[in-house]
């Protein structure tokens, strides 16, 4: 166990959506180590404007098409490892600035959904996902719910690993917010790790369930081996 993890309250507290199960409640901030895939692709206006599960008070408020796309596998968080998909379809107009938000997300822990909601207002669901090795140095994702599969990828890195760090960005390029059961949460990532170029060889998605990418352009791509990363407190104000 992570010694993170030992600030976890005990007993469990109840999260606003009763549908989920009670967990502890690990507070911010976390500490996290992982491996991810990160794209960034150009989605048409369709998709982001009806079929990226934008809130409806954001989607006027949409400022380009850019959508950044990761896949994440924690080996190690505060609330143990897991892995997740999610997407942050563009950036919007908040009243705290303009800035990305995370509009859908996966988690394989009802851990990590429940704190993620609570911490950082992240709208998390819950999914199974699979993670296997292809021909050729390739990866295949899988996520899937009640057993259909909804998203497929089939990734592959490539080219020489280099050094990341997140100071390198401007603190705006590293900043979410999140607005859930009206609040705003605001908050800074910082990571360092190492990356190396990724491209995608083929993936799908079922729309029901998560933007489809496929739709889109990608235009750049990064498998980052190892990265330690900070989910610091948020800032949180009535929205």
């Amino acid at each position: 166990m992570d010694q993170s993890s030992l600030r976890c309250s005990d007993p469990a507290v109840l999260e606003p959506d009763t549908a989920l199960p009670s967990v502890p409640l690990c507070p911010a901030p976390w500490q996290l180590r992982a491996s991810a895939y990160v794209f960034a692709v150009l989605m048409p206006e369709d998709v982001l404007d009806g079929a990226a599960f934008v809130p409806d008070e954001l989607v006027p408020r949409r400022k380009n098409r850019i959508s950044v796309a990761m896949f994440v596998d924690y080996e190690s968080t505060n609330v143990g490892p897991y892995r997740e998909l999610l997407v942050t379809p563009a950036s919007f107009a908040h009243a705290e600035g303009t800035y990305p938000s995370i509009t859908r997300i996966y988690v394989s822990s009802y851990d990590s959904v429940v704190n993620g909601r609570i911490n950082w207002g992240i709208p998390k669901d819950r999914a199974d996902f699979e993670r296997e090795n292809a021909a050729g140095g390739s990866e295949i994702v899988r996520a899937s719910r009640d057993g259909h599969t909804f998203a497929e990828l089939v990734l592959r890195p490539h080219g020489p690993t280099l050094p990341v760090r997140s100071w390198l960005l401007p603190a705006a390029l590293r900043t979410l917010v999140q607005h859930w059961h009206g609040k705003s949460y605001r908050f800074t990532l910082s990571a360092s790790g190492k990356a190396r170029l990724a491209s995608v060889e083929r993936w799908s998605f079922d729309p029901q369930y998560f933007p489809d990418l496929a739709r889109g352009r990608v235009l750049t791509g990064a498998y980052l081996p190892h990265f330690e990363m900070v989910f610091p407190v948020a800032e949180v104000r009535e929205s």
